[in-house]
């Protein structure tokens, strides 16, 4: 299986906002994490962890943001993801395409949840 079958539409944001924003945003879609593009490409990402640590603060994404954001190709195997996820120890990992530019994100829930559907979820 590779990234792209359980891969998810990314929401992600273009402009600096301030955590407030961020954290609706997130809120309205549900998620525990956004992702911040330039030019189309990953600049920085924020997760509710980092929110909750930064709470009550007047702040802007890009001053919280882990810069340094691990992710994988689209035409990789899960078990890529799986081990960026098990070794780092975070819960989501953005995806891209061969150019660089974001297409998913795949969620270590998913990748769970496949794993307890499937008995040959990492077979070839």
């Amino acid at each position: 299986m590779i990234v792209e079958d359980l891969m998810k539409k990314p929401i992600a944001i273009e402009k600096d906002v301030m955590l407030v924003d961020a954290a609706k945003l997130m809120t309205k879609h549900k998620i525990n994490s956004l992702i911040f593009l330039v030019n189309d490409k990953i600049a920085g990402i924020i997760t509710h962890e980092d929110l909750v640590a930064h709470f009550g603060e007047h702040k802007k994404f890009a001053e919280i943001m882990t810069r340094q954001v691990l992710m994988v190709k689209k035409n990789d195997k899960i078990q890529k993801a799986m081990d960026l996820i098990r070794e780092k120890n975070i819960s989501i990992v953005p995806v891209v395409d061969n150019k660089g530019d974001l297409v998913g994100v795949v969620h270590a829930k998913d990748i769970l949840n496949q794993a307890c559907a499937s008995d040959d979820f990492l077979m070839d």
